[in-house]
């Protein structure tokens, strides 16, 4: 929790500082709620690149559904499979819409989301996109 104090440094006017607020928030995307951080930050173009240099990313993940559809976070899905579901004994029936998904950051195959009061790993080869969530 006390890295959520980059929230209150990432508006501060001195670009060195937007730089590792930056930085940092990058080294913890996987952990989901920095996206949002990074996505509301802004950097004039030359603090941005003086950032992302030296940032080494693996190649991009892609989500994509059963038919190929790009994912995307906040969109909604159709589980289009019966689904048991490790560690309980709900089944996330086929049919089911599951709205305002989350990715998983290192894994192109899982996506996150609520079915019914559980929050669930679902495989992308099990969903189908329906629409963006706005």
């Amino acid at each position: 929790n006390h890295w959520r104090a980059l929230n209150d440094s990432m508006w501060s006017p001195v670009p060195a500082v937007q730089v590792v607020v930056y930085r940092m928030l990058d080294q913890l995307r996987p952990h989901g709620w920095p996206v949002d951080l990074i996505d509301m930050m802004y950097l004039e173009d030359s603090t941005k690149e003086w950032a992302e240099d030296g940032i080494h990313r693996g190649p991009k993940i892609i989500h994509k559904d059963v038919n190929g559809n790009i994912l995307q976070r906040g969109d909604s899905i159709v589980i289009i499979k019966d689904l048991p579901v490790k560690g309980s004994s709900l089944i996330a029936k086929r049919g089911t819409a599951v709205r305002n998904i989350s990715l998983v950051h290192d894994n192109a195959n899982q996506i996150e989301g609520k079915v019914g009061p559980t929050q669930v790993v679902l495989l992308t080869q099990f969903v189908k996109k329906t629409s963006k969530e706005d």
